[in-house]
């Protein structure tokens, strides 16, 4: 009965959501490891840089599913985001003392990153910056290769977050805007 309410009211099942979230996430991760970012437009292939790249694309669909009005579906993605950061941390050997202590830290760092590139998007202005501090160490010492990976990720992140576009979309935007 609950499970039928639930679909009649438009909110699906918390199961379908928790699914939704996860296929989200994994698309997110696929155009996040499209070696072109790593190889050609100069995106740091180490664990920080594939971890900024992930959470620059969850970014995006967490801005576009908030400016849809789908907030349950926006949080269910950041759940699975961090998630997924929890397994990490603990196949990496942090400990069990140190794990709440190490989440909180990673939390609060992600969700701020994803509020500033989702203001970015909604304003319509460049998230270079936000991308340079977070990928390559700061804004002010970038190298000409790091700005021009900002240039090409703010592309990329601006025409995901378009009407048109969705997280699918990611792996076929990165081809289309090419090599360096």
């Amino acid at each position: 009965m609950i499970t039928q309410l639930r679909r009649l009211l438009g909110r699906g099942s918390p199961a379908g959501q928790k699914s939704s979230s996860r296929e989200r996430l994994e698309a997110a991760k696929r155009g996040a490891l499209q070696p072109t970012l790593y190889a050609d437009w100069g995106v740091p292939d180490t664990f920080d840089g594939r971890f900024e790249a992930v959470l620059a694309l969850v970014s995006v669909e967490f801005a576009r599913l908030t400016r849809d009005d789908r907030s349950a579906e926006a949080d269910g993605l950041l759940a699975a985001f961090m998630q997924d950061v929890e397994l990490a941390l603990q196949s990496s050997g942090v400990s069990e003392a140190g794990m709440r202590k190490k989440m909180r830290a990673v939390e609060t760092a992600s969700f701020a990153r994803v509020e500033r590139l989702g203001k970015a998007l909604r304003e319509g202005s460049s998230t270079q910056v936000e991308i340079l501090n977070s990928m390559f160490g700061g804004a002010e010492d970038a190298s000409a290769q790091a700005k021009t990976a900002a240039d090409r990720l703010d592309s990329l992140l601006h025409q995901l977050y378009a009407v048109d576009r969705n997280i699918e979309d990611a792996p076929a935007l990165i081809d289309a805007l090419g090599s360096a």
